[in-house]
């Protein structure tokens, strides 16, 4: 199972795909699951993007976030684990 070490958390996430990088963020209390299963369907005959989805801290199986005390402290982390995953690259986001 592939996770990021950020200041704050170990972060999971799944990677599918190859190209411009698109980092897929899911909303409260689901896990990275929901994304995928409905974004896979409209990357079906697109190429070029490599889909990175990744459990929030708190949700999924991203685990070591009792740091993680406020919205300020989770974005740290998704900002911590782009940077880490993908530094200095141009990227989009979904969620």
């Amino acid at each position: 199972m592939p996770y990021c070490k950020v200041q704050k958390a170990d972060i999971y996430y799944e990677e599918i795909g190859e190209g411009t990088p698109i980092i897929m963020i899911h909303g409260y209390s689901p896990d990275h699951r929901l994304m995928k299963g409905c974004m896979e369907p409209v990357f079906d005959k697109r190429h070029g993007w490599r889909r990175i989805y990744i459990d929030l801290p708190g949700m999924g199986k991203t685990r070591n976030y009792d740091e993680i005390a406020c919205s300020d402290d989770m974005l740290d982390a998704v900002q911590d684990f782009i940077q880490t995953v993908i530094p200095d690259q141009t990227y989009a986001i979904a969620g």
